[in-house]
């Protein structure tokens, strides 16, 4: 069923386009003519110095200047300003045909979707792309994404070309000021159940010189999933080496182990400790992120609501107390033990590194539950008034 729209608006962020920008605003025109809908081209300067935006004006842009340097900074103010509930973003460099975004936004308009992306991967045309970007950087990019946040519409996430409904868009609450804005975008659709589809379009060779950092942007984008992924990138992998680290160490812990004739003793048990007290930091930095994003309303965490639900501090100390109380009695019986004899030679490696497991173990639980319960805390962001004396009444 087609939906009713008041017009369109192409936001194109420029920095140092003259070469290009002419143009790409006259197909950006032509596109929005096909649509038969009002429509705008807004062209946001973000610094340029080569006369672009006065470029963009003459052939009939709307220009904003972005002080803040940043793809995503640009986009983010250009998509403020927009006067109409169809968004589109694409770059000004010519690498993307607007004269077509009427296919782009086509799955909006009949009510099939609320976020279209474009797939540039199967019509790339020579030299638009770096063989490294082509076959390595992007799809493994992509892959990740699609891993780590289960959703596998989008194959080309950091195509810059796409169509997103101004209602949806709101709903994102973006805040990404560099490229990871792409990334961004994707995440927080996923998290916020935003109908998205995919549509392929052809990649052009851009004009002027590229702005992209090859190995610092694609970092930020990693950086950015993996941050907003604090299950796969922490949780998970923190519960199995936990769960590796105690399984080595705690049969050891009481004596060698002999597997298939061959003797296990002290040395895997230090490892194995080793990757126990590691592991157990990474769920508590997971557990802790993932509360963040609960309760900072990133994103809705079912186990973290179930886990305010039912634990609370107090719980967590009950839980955790024996452990600690278990590893405080070995070290001192152990203390006591080399009291006794002495201050002699001891043979109480295996117990002591037990009790160290069962403190350290215990003492992160807690110190997790302490932090934890601070984080739902009701918070004062804004700055506390200057204190003034009051004089005193005569």
């Amino acid at each position: 069923m087609q939906r009713e729209f008041n017009g369109i608006s192409v936001v194109i962020p420029c920095l140092n386009e003259a070469e290009s920008i002419g143009q790409v605003v006259e197909n950006a025109r032509i596109g929005i003519a096909k649509l038969k809908m009002d429509g705008e081209v807004v062209v946001v300067d973000n610094g340029s110095h080569d006369g672009s935006a006065n470029i963009a004006l003459a052939h009939g842009a709307r220009v904003i200047a972005e002080s803040e340097k940043g793809y995503g900074a640009a986009i983010r103010r250009g998509f403020a300003d927009a006067r109409y509930d169809i968004l589109v973003m694409g770059d000004g460099d010519l690498t993307y045909d607007f004269t077509r975004i009427d296919e782009l936004v086509h799955p909006i308009l009949e009510g099939e979707a609320d976020f279209v992306v474009g797939n540039r991967m199967k019509n790339i045309r020579p030299g638009s792309m770096p063989t490294l970007h082509r076959y390595v950087g992007n799809p493994l990019l992509s892959l990740l994404l699609r891993i780590l946040f289960h959703r596998h519409i989008v194959r080309d996430a950091h195509c810059g070309l796409r169509a997103i409904s101004r209602h949806s868009y709101l709903a994102l609450h973006c805040v990404t000021t560099g490229m990871e804005f792409a990334s961004e975008m994707v995440v927080r659709a996923i998290h916020c159940n935003v109908r998205m589809s995919e549509r392929p379009i052809v990649y052009h060779p851009r004009v002027g010189e590229s702005k992209l950092a090859s190995f610092r942007d694609g970092w930020r984008h990693l950086r950015f999933m993996w941050l907003h992924s604090p299950a796969w990138a922490l949780l998970i992998p923190g519960c199995l080496t936990w769960l590796v680290g105690l399984g080595m160490a705690v049969p050891l812990a009481f004596g060698p182990v002999t597997w298939h004739g061959r003797v296990i003793d002290i040395h895997c048990m230090i490892l194995g400790g080793l990757l126990n007290a590691v592991s157990i930091q990474l769920i508590t930095m997971g557990l802790l992120a993932k509360a963040f994003a609960h309760l900072a309303g990133l994103r809705y965490d079912r186990l973290i609501a179930w886990l305010y639900q039912h634990i609370t501090f107090e719980r967590f100390v009950i839980f955790t107390s024996p452990l600690i109380l278990i590893g405080m009695g070995v070290t001192v019986r152990v203390i006591y033990v080399w009291i006794a004899s002495g201050f002699g030679p001891l043979n109480e490696a295996r117990g002591l590194f037990l009790g160290m497991l069962c403190l350290i173990n215990g003492t992160q639980a807690a110190a997790a539950g302490y932090l934890f319960s601070i984080l739902a805390l009701p918070r004062h962001l804004e700055p506390f008034a200057p204190q003034t004396t009051v004089p005193p009444v005569t």
